[in-house]
């Protein structure tokens, strides 16, 4: 599809307008809804935006879209200097010479060309002390400081955040099969990503051939290991996207809503006939509920309070789009009331329940549960969602005190949300189909319509206040 943006943009409206004209009521409202989020997801997901990976022309074509959608529904800049992007500089270190050696009272095993991958910043850690990490063990905090976080790359990908938490020198994953290796291979040669201003490095990640699994299994660990590696260096510019709607009272704080709109580009194996990773649910569904969500506020002429919709760039390379928001917010954190992420939602069906993704994190909980329980939907709480708390953009915020929550119906499926990712979670087979769930997204768009009418209102809600209940949302009737 090679439709303009905003002509783009206008079908989005007109889909919606035909919809209100031939339903009646609520039904008129939801599906005007869907069929909006259907041409959002279709369109950011299509080949001509090249999996939006930050730094190339789909990335830039997402970030115009985005700056398209918010300026036609009434937002003004805002990243500061009457800008709609908030400049992101990057660096990508990708793997090139590298050693690994491993070492065990007499034994060593050095580790280096076919059998390794590494990627990250050059450096030269030696005798580093490991430390073998379980599925299923829980990692406190700067626990891993100064050591090799060693585990099987089988368990990687629910552990990845709980260890990188734990601030180790380095992080080793040990593959189990040729099959793994390739995999986790694959995902390491994307590069190691940071802020272009860390002052500190990233850990380097090495992956490990099969040949040395009984070098390094549980019981039989290395007692040391150093990583070398001389990475080649790429510097990448890409930007988030800021759109401000002002508040009706001056002075009362803000709302913010957030969603990543990059996702991996080319991610499949050499050779296959489709490389292209669209990322229709992961995140283009996401951006789709934010953008929808925020034409509906403004049609309802805003809220009490300010309200930002920010796109960020760089989530699936380490939130670091959404850190750099945060180290130089264009609003003072402590201002912000209330952030809601939105992240890959096109998953759940209508009357999904809804769970929040940070609960006990916040003083939001209980306002949350009111709201929802008050638009006739099913709430609950599931431990199952804190595993996901440090993956996703909210963290950035979170982290630093701000309250910030991801509340969701595909979260709320942990069946569904677990098939996804044992499935079309970062490949190709994400992309948009006529059959694609939206009824749970679609749901979201409401639930944050509610949401924000609640957070962004003095009347309804002050900090250190707790709310008894609240009434059924305007859903922003055309």
């Amino acid at each position: 599809m090679r439709t303009g943006g905003r002509a783009l943009l206008g079908l989005v409206a007109g889909l919606s307008l035909t919809a209100c004209q031939t339903m009646p009521g609520a039904e008129r409202q939801f599906d005007a809804a869907q069929a909006a989020l259907d041409t959002h997801i279709r369109v950011l997901s299509g080949d001509d935006y090249g999996g939006r990976q930050p730094g190339t022309e789909g990335g830039r074509k997402t970030e115009q879209y985005l700056v398209d959608a918010l300026q036609s529904y009434g937002y003004a800049p805002g990243a500061g200097d009457g800008e709609w992007r908030q400049p992101v500089e990057l660096v990508r270190y990708s793997p090139a010479e590298a050693k690994v050696t491993l070492m065990s009272g007499d034994e060593t095993r050095i580790v280096e060309g076919d059998l390794l991958v590494v990627s990250g910043p050059p450096q030269d850690l030696l005798d580093l002390p490991v430390e073998r990490i379980a599925a299923d063990e829980a990692v406190r905090e700067g626990a891993l400081s100064g050591k090799a976080a060693l585990l099987d790359a089988a368990d990687a990908r629910g552990l990845f955040a709980e260890v990188n938490g734990g601030a180790p020198d380095a992080i080793v994953l040990q593959a189990a099969t040729s099959e793994e290796f390739e995999q986790f291979s694959r995902f390491v040669s994307g590069g190691r990503w940071q802020l272009n201003d860390d002052e500190e490095a990233q850990p380097p990640i090495a992956v490990l051939s099969p040949e040395f699994a009984a070098f390094t299994a549980p019981g039989e660990s290395p007692l040391s290991i150093s990583v070398e590696s001389r990475p080649s260096i790429q510097s990448v510019e890409t930007a988030n996207v800021i759109g401000r709607l002002a508040g009706n009272v001056p002075g009362s704080g803000a709302v913010l809503v957030l969603a990543h709109w990059d996702h991996l580009g080319e991610c499949g194996s050499e050779g296959d006939e489709d490389r292209l990773c669209n990322g229709a649910v992961d995140n283009a569904s996401g951006i789709g509920v934010m953008l929808e969500t925020a034409r509906r506020i403004a049609l309802q002429g805003g809220l009490d309070r300010d309200l930002y919709i920010v796109g960020t760039t760089a989530e699936e390379i380490g939130l670091l789009g959404a850190e750099a928001f945060a180290r130089d917010p264009p609003l003072p954190l402590p201002t912000i009331v209330a952030a809601f992420n939105i992240d890959t939602v096109a998953i759940a069906p209508r009357g999904a329940s809804t769970t929040v993704v940070g609960w006990g994190r916040t003083p939001l909980d209980e306002d949350i549960r009111v709201v929802v329980e008050g638009l006739d939907r099913k709430f609950k709480v599931d431990e199952y969602t804190e595993q996901f708390v440090r993956r996703q953009d909210g963290w950035a915020l979170l982290s630093r005190d701000v309250p910030a929550v991801l509340v969701s119906t595909s979260f709320g499926d942990a069946k569904a949300f677990g098939a996804f990712l044992s499935g079309a979670y970062h490949g190709p087979n994400d992309e948009w189909r006529e059959d694609l769930e939206l009824g749970g997204a679609t749901d979201d768009i409401f639930t944050h319509i509610a949401l924000l009418q609640h957070f962004g209102s003095v009347q309804k809600y002050q900090p250190g206040e707790r709310t008894e209940g609240a009434p059924a949302a305007d859903n922003g009737d055309e």
